[in-house]
């Protein structure tokens, strides 16, 4: 008796193997989960670039743009005058993540960063 019945061909058939890193960015894709992972990724990054996650009232990110509440207007003006080093380092903590893997090197995740 064949153990085997009610499956399909398509399951016993052999496939050539595939690297998991190649697997992972498409797998986002096709579920639809690869913009809310960037968008986390994002968020997070800030609170690592900026260091001011403590005075960090609300964020959130609208068509690449990170929108930061910040309690402090001392030092809110602080980030104001690093706003560009910070986006560029924003990106390239984003950018080196493993789940960012099928993103092309010179891709600019977030383009602008505005502080409330």
């Amino acid at each position: 008796m064949d153990r085997r019945r009610g499956y399909g061909n398509a399951y016993l058939q052999k496939k050539d193997p595939e690297v998991l890193s190649d697997l992972i960015p498409a797998f986002l894709r096709t579920m639809g989960l690869a913009p809310a992972l960037r968008t986390q990724l994002i968020l997070d990054a800030w609170d690592k670039a900026s260091g001011a996650s403590a005075y960090t009232l609300s964020k959130y990110v609208k068509n690449g743009v990170l929108f930061c509440s910040i309690s402090s207007s001392v030092l809110r003006n602080q980030l104001f005058f690093r706003k560009d080093a910070i986006v560029e380092e924003i990106n390239k903590i984003v950018l080196n993540d493993p789940m960012m893997t099928g993103v092309k090197p010179g891709t600019k995740v977030l383009k602008s960063l505005i502080l409330r």
